[in-house]
């Protein structure tokens, strides 16, 4: 239980920090956030790595709807759970929120109470509550989570048909070059030599520094080291009550070092010394619901083989391999192609990985509901015969077997249309590839 005074004292507190946050970052979620999601009584929940700007966006939300809505600031109330004064809160303090919100302020009556609620998943029966006040209709209603575990099965159990998912994570690449450019890229189709110096160069930066907006500030990589300590101990270990910390500290470790590459839980769990094989597709489990990796699936018509087939797996930034891990010039290549699959997550694609019937490999293999929409072969450097040779026999079995005409194979530099009697690979820089859906 918490004290009536400090529930008071927290609220007031963290509702002026909130309104001191200034010049925030404009997300490219942002863009259409209010046509979306303003007329609807649905909970928006926001979902997304610790540390990637779900508060900052909380922030952008009000700031679009207050100034749309002329609505004054008593109108909305802020409360982040991850507050070390909140420790002793628990589910018989919810009902405390809105007594200590309305004796603080006055908000209209004739008007919605806007709810920005932070990692509400630290507290136990939160979907109880939730599911209370939004049948009463005076609130709208936005939550953030960086664990999907705890929270899908909470949203599943109590408020199904009453929430729609918003994933955010950190800034993709066209992010990126806005936020050290602070002006959006103008669309046309042709840039000049020095436009495209300056993109590249923000590539390169982008490759070793990631999207994580506060490690973008500082460039201090005791900060990347300390959000993913947090990861582990807070929203794994502790969660979780594991008892081997090492062992999953090391496996996170593993992946890290291993991103892009197709590992079977077997060679997980040999590499890492952990003999249970259902602890190790526990664990990897648990760092996937941190947002911390993905795994991509094989393709296959037979969802059986699907699901059995081992998976690729890739890291939520950049940041993170160059941090934490060990780089080198060789997995620049593996580092670009998860750059990718984060492009293709973020713009919401089904994804997977091909291999042929000779068992050559194909990066992704990208879906429209039933349809296969592309694929995509990703290598940095196109500079032996060999490399090349390889990379484009994948692309040309795969659109044999599938019946494609067409393929990508995202590069560094390269831009150009290849021939194959009646089948074509487009060869495109990643940045072009990256932006040629925003600008």
């Amino acid at each position: 239980m918490i004290e009536e005074n400090l529930l008071r004292e927290v609220l007031v507190g963290q509702k002026q920090t909130f309104l001191n946050k200034k010049n925030l970052f404009q997300r490219e979620v942002m863009a259409n956030f209010y046509q979306k999601y303003s007329q609807l009584k649905e909970i928006i929940f926001i979902t997304g790595l610790r540390r990637c700007g779900k508060s900052s966006l909380l922030k952008l939300i009000w700031d679009d709807f207050k100034k749309r809505n002329s609505l004054s600031n008593e109108q909305f109330l802020y409360l982040n759970f991850e507050d070390e004064r909140l420790v002793h809160f628990d589910e018989k303090d919810f009902s405390k929120i809105l007594e200590a919100y309305y004796q603080l302020y006055s908000p209209s009556k004739n008007k919605k109470i806007w709810l920005f609620l932070d990692e509400i998943q630290n507290i136990p029966y939160w979907e109880k509550w939730l599911n209370r006040i939004y049948e009463e209709g005076k609130y709208k209603i936005f939550i953030t989570g960086s664990n999907a575990t705890l929270l899908s099965s909470e949203l599943a159990a109590t408020l199904t048909g009453r929430n729609i998912s918003v994933d955010l994570h950190p800034l993709s690449f066209y992010e990126y070059h806005v936020f050290f450019k602070k002006n959006p890229l103008i669309k046309k189709s042709f840039f000049d030599l020095e436009e495209k110096a300056k993109i590249k160069k923000n590539l390169d930066s982008y490759l070793l520094l990631g999207g994580m907006p506060e490690y973008l500030k500082t460039k201090s990589e005791e900060l990347m080291q300390e959000y993913f300590k947090n990861i582990i101990l807070r929203d794994i270990s502790t969660r979780y009550n594991i008892k081997y910390k090492r062992e999953l500290k090391e496996l996170a470790h593993f992946l890290l070092a291993n991103i892009g590459q197709i590992l079977s839980l077997q060679k997980i769990s040999r590499a890492v010394q952990i003999k249970n094989i259902s602890t190790v597709k526990n664990y990897l489990e648990y760092l996937e619901s941190s947002f911390l990796f993905s795994s991509l699936p094989l393709f296959s018509f037979s969802y059986k083989k699907q699901i059995y087939n081992p998976k690729k797996i890739y890291c939520v930034d950049a940041g993170f391999f160059n941090t934490i891990s060990f780089r080198t010039s060789k997995n620049i290549g593996n580092l670009l192609e998860n750059i990718v699959f984060l492009e293709l997550q973020r713009d919401d694609k089904e994804i997977f990985y091909y291999k042929t019937k000779s068992g050559k490999e194909v990066d992704f293999l990208v879906k429209n509901k039933e349809q296969i929409e592309s694929l995509i072969q990703v290598s940095f450097a196109l500079e032996s015969k060999q490399t090349i040779t390889r990379e484009e026999s994948s692309l040309l079995e795969a659109m044999e077997e599938l019946g494609l005409k067409s393929s990508f194979l995202i590069n560094n530099q390269i831009e150009k249309k290849k021939l194959f009697k009646d089948k074509e690979i487009n060869y495109i820089p990643f940045w072009k590839w990256a932006l040629g859906n925003r600008i």
